[in-house]
């Protein structure tokens, strides 16, 4: 046995059989965003892989990682109920030629004032303008299906790719919002702005 694979806890495997297929029913209830390159679909158990490994990686630095397994398995399956909870959450990005390529959200973390409109990707699908379509894809939702005026992106401010994307999203800096600790920049979205 290879001892730098990572460990698979049983609660990531999947286990084929009565329950399986109702996880699946739910799944095909959360709603699938088709855009020009990519599809934003509900989460399943075997995009935890990619999703860990985002998270347990260097990657994870500005989300206030890197994240041990339990701990990235602590918000995968958050965000994921974020839909039976809140009725938005985590949708996984399916690129063309990429499976697992990413997650976009409309979620929750414990302590967060407001939903945020977040992302990550894999390293593999950086730099092809995924990360726009895909939180254009998620905003749009929340503008015309949730029937949101705005939504809110929490952004480390050393996080220079990520205001980039802000940037280029058209969202504004809430300094109302920020914390005084200086420690997160909020990027608004506005319903109209885009």
């Amino acid at each position: 046995m290879n001892q730098n694979a990572p460990q698979t806890a049983p609660c990531e495997r999947h286990y084929p059989g009565p329950a399986a297929r109702q996880a699946a029913r739910l799944g095909g209830r959360i709603p699938a965003l088709d855009t020009r390159r990519l599809q934003l679909r509900a989460p399943r158990i075997y995009d935890f892989k990619a999703f860990a490994k985002i998270l347990e990686s260097d990657r994870a630095i500005l989300m206030g990682g890197p994240f041990n397994r339990a701990e990235a398995w602590t918000e995968f399956t958050n965000y994921t109920a974020c839909w039976m909870l809140h009725g938005h959450g985590l949708w996984t990005i399916d690129a063309q030629t990429t499976p697992s390529a990413g997650f976009v959200l409309l979620g929750f973390e414990y302590d967060d004032p407001e939903p945020e409109l977040g992302i990550f990707l894999t390293e593999g699908a950086e730099g092809q303008g995924y990360a726009e379509e895909a939180m254009i894809a998620a905003r749009d939702y929340a503008f015309d299906n949730l029937n949101w005026d705005s939504v809110a992106s929490f952004v480390d401010p050393e996080n220079d790719r990520c205001i980039s994307l802000m940037n280029r999203l058209g969202a504004t800096r809430d300094l109302e919002a920020e914390p005084e600790d200086g420690e997160t920049y909020v990027f608004r979205h506005h319903k109209g702005a885009h």
